[in-house]
């Protein structure tokens, strides 16, 4: 649908549609009237990619309470958008950027993990927008085409940061051995980025489906852990599972982590699942958790998708490409996406 004022010469005030989610199950579209600051630069949010975040807000998976302080809201932190205007100069028309949800305050690790922190899609209007009045340092050029495969820097960069906070608490050097648990999207990428990042690290990947096991061709092992006969111990595990599968990712991790190595959680779960604190304990872990990033991991994970043997393995974890123009388009991938094995990268038309 057409905004009810031309594109896009700066203006006192400016109508715009965005799409909101309602209810669980239930997109509509919503006109909203926005004041550019004379700084601000115009863009259309190009690309999107579909996080499992967004599908628990769609599918009603958060508690009540949530969904009523946070509904109505436009979904999507993951994007990818094309520069309109800049009254700068700096970034001409056409320029594609990935868009970063955490506003201005990206910068800094600190803010990032603060109650009630700035996030898109979460206390915020996500970037499911016709067109979007952002602060420069909202904005990262893309340095390359194609643009589409930088809509998933979002992830990447949560991953790059997992890294440094592993880094941190324990040495990551040649030899180290490093286990990920699970076979989706989030593992897949966090084993790509460690097989990138530290190519002398031997990295094992831990899943349940061969089908998509197969795909972490990348990694020195991938195993199903069905197999009883393995016993591959590691001194980093990261859990990447989340949801039901959480609880059984965990203990498997903590059985498979050598005495005081890590463990680093990245999979949510909205019900807390039980940790083996006994044997945490005895093999005295340290556990550490990780789900943000900052502008400077976005970056990192630009110049990591930039290289062609990344942009070829991240065409694995592409399960459905679709463009979209309305809100009845929208529900429709949302229920075609939870049945997918990885990612969505869907075209906004609105």
């Amino acid at each position: 649908m057409t905004s009810v004022l031309p594109h896009f010469c700066w203006m006192p005030l400016m109508i715009k549609q965005v799409i909101r989610l309602i209810r669980p199950g239930l997109f509509l579209p919503c006109f909203v009237v926005e004041n550019p600051g004379p700084k601000d630069v115009l863009v259309r949010p190009r690309y999107l990619s579909v996080c499992a975040a967004d599908q628990r807000y769609f599918q009603g998976n958060r508690p009540p309470e949530v969904l009523a302080k946070k509904l109505p809201l436009a979904l999507f932190h993951e994007a990818v958008g094309e520069v309109l205007s800049d009254p700068s100069g700096k970034l001409a028309p056409g320029t594609f950027c990935v868009l970063l949800p955490g506003g201005v305050d990206s910068s800094g690790d600190d803010s990032n993990y603060q109650r009630g922190a700035f996030f898109r899609s979460s206390n915020a209007d996500g970037f499911c927008q016709e067109v979007m009045c952002l602060d420069r340092r909202e904005l990262l050029p893309i340095p390359c085409e194609p643009a589409w495969p930088y809509v998933f820097t979002e992830l990447m960069s949560v991953c790059c940061q997992a890294l440094r906070k592993l880094e941190a608490v324990t040495p990551v050097s040649t030899g180290t051995s490093i286990g990920v648990w699970g076979d989706g999207a989030m593992s897949f990428m966090m084993a790509l980025t460690l097989s990138q990042l530290k190519p002398d690290c031997p990295v094992s990947v831990f899943g349940k489906h061969d089908a998509k096991l197969i795909n972490f061709s990348f990694v020195e092992h991938r195993i199903n852990i069905a197999d009883k006969t393995n016993s591959t111990n590691v001194d980093i595990a990261v859990e990447c599972v989340g949801g039901a599968g959480a609880q059984g990712a965990i203990a498997q991790a903590v059985d498979r982590l050598k005495p005081k190595g890590t463990l680093l959680l990245m999979g949510v779960s909205e019900t807390p699942p039980i940790v083996p604190t006994r044997l945490v304990l005895e093999k005295g872990l340290t556990l550490s958790g990780s789900s943000r990033s900052t502008s400077k991991d976005f970056e990192s994970a630009m110049r990591l998708i930039a290289r062609p043997d990344v942009q070829n393995s991240l065409h694995k974890i592409v399960s459905l490409r679709r463009s979209f123009s309305t809100a009845s388009e929208l529900i429709e991938i949302f229920h075609k996406e939870k049945n997918i094995s990885y990612k969505a990268a869907l075209e906004v038309n609105l």
